[in-house]
């Protein structure tokens, strides 16, 4: 049976973090001199309060996995929805638009409605990376490391992410460590490359997060104009952020023998490598840039798309449909499992491919033959092929779906329209213009729901499923 309570302190314990983080910027309002933020203050001080009380329950048994699936999906509501509440108050954005932002934010993905970020305050600019930081990372993880009394906490994190110790608790501070030294060493390369400090800690979250946002309107093109050589740096990191957590623990162990036979880390780079090479000869023979520019602008925009990151140095609405169908296939295999990255997955596209040649050969042989199913040392079976399978038949139609929905509701063409949807559901934030502030509302609510069902991967569908199943059962019975 379902436990309400259950429900509603798990969430109190993990909206806590968020409460915590949000302190940042009034910190940094006094910091550089303005007055500071109010609502920010009130509702980090209000959630703060909110996990004190709920401590009396940490000792309550952990939440089903029907339960955890209820919980993750309230959460990803919750978060941007107070995230919006803020910045309602704090600048008067209107509420839409600022819950739009915070979606954008959390889930990773890097749409902007907001006209001119440029003139925000530096605390909101910091906000807005720390919303693609934190939300990447998974506010669920950073929960499990700081508030260990709330075991109920743990299984929520296994929606999220694998496993990589035999704790829970082991596995999140593996996967914080990981993430807070890529970031100190970022920021370091970043400086190094010719950034200031502001803009290497904000472009280094949302480069680890694969997540995109910038503190300018141009994405990152005031940088690399300025530092070429950063060109080298974000490029490095948005292919670093879109790694299996596994492979990164191997690269950072120095184990590249073992690293080298993850054959979804030698997949994603040969993806990557062969992708953009498709994307700079439709770059240089359909769209008519130069030879330079099209490799540059074709592996920088391929590894952005395919990392799901999302910066982007050109108008990508000028592009020709060749070049945009080559960077919705890029988003839509996305990145490694268990990584900040989205999309379908790499490993999910392994077995897709893979699948079909195990199909062909049992056709093939007209006796009867048992097939050998790994992708790479490890075995998989029918189940999780199936699994692999519905998971990717869903994605299709429903990006499909939204994109024919999206072309309706915002009078844009249907390859604008799937480029825009393909680039929600996988998290990731590219643009070909139509998403922006005058979108209409019906388009903005479109690109939220997308967004938001890709960064949990249809949990949301599977949770109404599970429930109608279970009634239908319990009818049958």
């Amino acid at each position: 049976m379902i436990s309400l309570k259950r429900i509603l302190v798990t969430v109190a314990a993990i909206l806590t973090v968020e409460g915590a983080m949000m302190l940042v910027v009034p910190i940094v309002d006094i910091l550089t001199r303005n007055p500071p933020s109010i609502p920010f203050l009130l509702i980090s001080s209000a959630l703060l309060a909110l996990g004190i009380y709920v401590q009396k329950y940490q000792y309550l048994e952990s939440p089903t996995p029907f339960e955890a699936l209820i919980i993750a999906s309230i959460v990803w509501l919750l978060m941007p929805l107070l995230s919006s509440i803020a910045m309602y108050f704090d600048f008067g954005m209107n509420i839409y638009d600022t819950f739009f932002e915070s979606v954008s934010g959390f889930t990773g993905t890097g749409f902007t409605v907001i006209p001119d970020v440029e003139v925000l305050r530096p605390s909101i600019l910091l906000w807005r990376s720390m919303m693609q930081w934190i939300g990447e990372l998974g506010v669920v993880v950073l929960a499990v490391i700081i508030l260990p009394q709330y075991n109920i906490i743990s299984r929520v994190y296994l929606v999220e992410r694998g496993k990589l110790a035999p704790t829970v608790i082991a596995t999140a501070k593996i996967i914080a460590t990981i993430y807070f030294t890529l970031t100190a060493i970022g920021i370091v390369l970043y400086m190094a490359s010719g950034m200031t400090f502001f803009e290497a800690v904000n472009l280094i979250m949302t480069t680890i997060a694969t997540g995109g946002m910038s503190i300018y309107n141009d994405s990152v093109v005031p940088v690399i104009t300025r530092a070429p050589i950063a060109y080298v740096t974000i490029l490095v990191f948005m292919i670093l952020g879109a790694q299996n957590f596994r492979d990164l623990k191997d690269l950072m162990s120095l184990h590249i023998g073992r690293l080298l036979k993850s054959a979804e880390f030698v997949v994603n780079i040969l993806l990557m490598f062969t992708l953009s090479g498709l994307l700079a000869l439709s770059l240089h023979y359909i769209d008519g840039y130069s030879v330079l520019n099209s490799i540059s602008n074709g592996i920088f925009h391929m590894v952005s798309g395919s990392t799901t990151t999302g910066f982007s140095t050109i108008d990508l609405g000028s592009l020709s449909d060749v070049s945009k169908a080559l960077l919705i296939v890029g988003m839509f295999i996305g990145g490694s499992t268990f990584s900040t990255a989205g999309g379908i997955k790499v490993y999910r596209f392994i077995v897709a491919l893979k699948n079909l040649f195990w199909a062909a050969a049992t056709i093939a042989v007209k006796a009867p033959v048992s097939i050998r199913k790994k992708v790479g040392l490890e075995n998989i079976g029918d189940e999780a092929i199936l699994g692999v399978l519905s998971f990717i038949v869903l994605y299709f139609f429903t990006d499909l779906f939204l994109s024919i929905a999206f072309s309706w509701a915002s009078g844009a063409s249907f390859i604008d329209s799937l480029f825009e949807v393909t680039s929600a559901l996988g998290c990731v934030g590219l643009s070909v213009g139509v998403v922006n502030y005058a979108l209409p509302f019906w388009g903005k609510a479109l690109i939220i729901l997308g967004m938001y069902l890709g960064r949990l991967e249809f949990i949301q569908l599977y949770i109404i499923l599970g429930y109608l199943f279970r009634r239908k059962s319990k009818i049958m019975v």
